[in-house]
């Protein structure tokens, strides 16, 4: 019953992650990237603060742990709004392909370059897999899309991969609630000023379609981490890894199904590779398993 709970707990969360280009391309080019970025992270703020004081988690970081904080926060502050703009001006499966292959791909060199992680047969193939799938859906369809918005995608997952990957130096000391709730807050610290910088409409809050849409964006947000949080209790962290995978599967059928995307033989291959990519650790982990 537990492992049941834990499925539809991580498929829940994949499902919501997979539904943020949606909310991205219903939003449009109403917000700027900058201004929706802070402003959801606001309110995300306000939503989880006094959790996070009724437990009593938030607490000062430590002086051993600054350089990794650092680290997080530095890239965590571009992990909003490269991402918003790419699903507005990309098909939302291209971008969440690129999106994840260079996440995927950053956390490899992140890990085996600074972490310690053992750089085994599996991951080395992995790792090399990933790096022709990004190859495929990226270069063969520079003519079909904007190389910056394209560029933008990959960016997030740079920031994303490191950002996350730099997390796992905290989260032993730390609620893992408490550093998302860091995150959000350098997202506001550094996205409001650049976004009033640029000159983007700075809107009052109003009881309108594309708020009501940041809503949805915020929402999904909060059931995504919960759901993978709670779900990774009751199920392997092999099982969630490949359930998580979905989430590519979900932002692909998004797009084809509500704003009528065209899935291209080349962008299949892509996306193939990636998800093979990301699928390989985690079937290796299992199969030893089996084999034990």
């Amino acid at each position: 019953m537990a492992n049941k709970k834990g499925f539809y707990l991580v498929l829940l969360s994949s499902l919501m992650f997979g539904s943020y280009g949606v909310w991205s391309r219903l939003m449009g080019d109403y917000f700027g990237p900058f201004y929706q970025g802070w402003t959801r992270g606001l309110i995300i703020l306000l939503i989880l603060v006094p959790y996070l004081l009724w437990k009593k988690q938030i607490v000062p970081i430590k002086r051993k742990d600054w350089g990794w904080f650092a680290t997080f926060m530095c890239f965590t502050s571009l992990t909003q709004a490269p991402l918003y703009y790419a699903f507005n001006h990309l098909d939302i499966g291209t971008a969440t392909v690129l999106f994840y292959a260079a996440m995927l791909l950053t956390m490899y060199v992140v890990g085996f370059s600074f972490l310690g992680e053992k750089l085994t047969k599996v991951k080395v193939i992995a790792f090399l897999v990933a790096c022709l799938g990004l190859f495929v859906t990226f270069s063969f369809s520079l003519l079909s899309f904007s190389l910056f918005a394209a560029s933008m995608a990959i960016l997030n997952g740079v920031a994303s991969g490191t950002e996350v990957s730099s997390s796992k130096k905290l989260t032993g000391h730390y609620s893992a609630l408490y550093v998302t709730w860091l995150s959000w807050l350098m997202v506001v610290l550094t996205n409001l000023p650049v976004s009033i910088m640029l000159g983007e409409t700075q809107f009052i809050p109003t009881l309108s379609i594309e708020w009501a849409y940041q809503l949805g964006y915020i929402v999904a947000s909060l059931i995504a981490f919960w759901a993978v949080i709670e779900g990774f209790k009751y199920i392997e962290a092999s099982i969630g890894g490949l359930l998580g995978l979905l989430e590519i599967i979900f932002g692909i059928l998004f797009g084809i199904l509500l704003f009528q995307e065209v899935l291209t033989l080349r962008m299949g291959i892509g996306t193939l590779l990636v998800i093979s990519a990301a699928a390989l650790p985690h079937i290796a982990q299992l199969w030893d398993k089996l084999r034990n």
